[in-house]
């Protein structure tokens, strides 16, 4: 609950919505995996229809965060990648976070550290299976 506050203040801080800074984060995400995102899988990650995904779209870019681009394999094909001023943006505000995290854990083990991870790893898991579960019967449902 705690970090969701803490995003929803980031968000609300740069007038963002919070599916315009989800958004940005699997454009994020996706481009730190050197694996760019298309339109049709954002809007599959956010659980969006293709006109909400395009109008987030044309709000993120018009407010200078992300960019469409042409995948230079196949120029049918359109990605999106975030533009340097979101980069900084972001990090300006979750690089303090990150280091206080860092500080908070700094004095325990590797061995904790890594059970830790792993546990955090299966939660998160468990919540991604149970949302798509919940997307599949949302749709199965007349």
């Amino acid at each position: 609950m705690e970090n969701d506050v803490f995003v929803d203040a980031f968000a609300r801080s740069h007038g963002l919505g919070r599916s315009d800074l989800n958004a940005i984060m699997w454009i994020a995400v996706t481009a730190e995996a050197d694996r760019p995102l298309t339109a049709g899988e954002l809007a599959g990650k956010l659980g969006l229809g293709a006109p909400a995904t395009t109008s987030l779209i044309d709000r993120l870019e018009a407010a200078g965060h992300v960019e469409r681009t042409r995948d230079p394999r196949d120029r049918r094909r359109v990605t999106l990648a975030m533009r340097p001023t979101a980069l900084e943006m972001a990090r300006g505000f979750f690089q303090p976070l990150g280091r206080r995290m860092a500080e908070a854990v700094a004095d325990l083990s590797t061995e904790d550290l890594l059970i830790a991870a792993e546990v955090i790893r299966r939660m998160t898991g468990a919540v991604v299976a149970e949302r798509e579960a919940a997307r599949r019967d949302a749709v199965e449902r007349p």
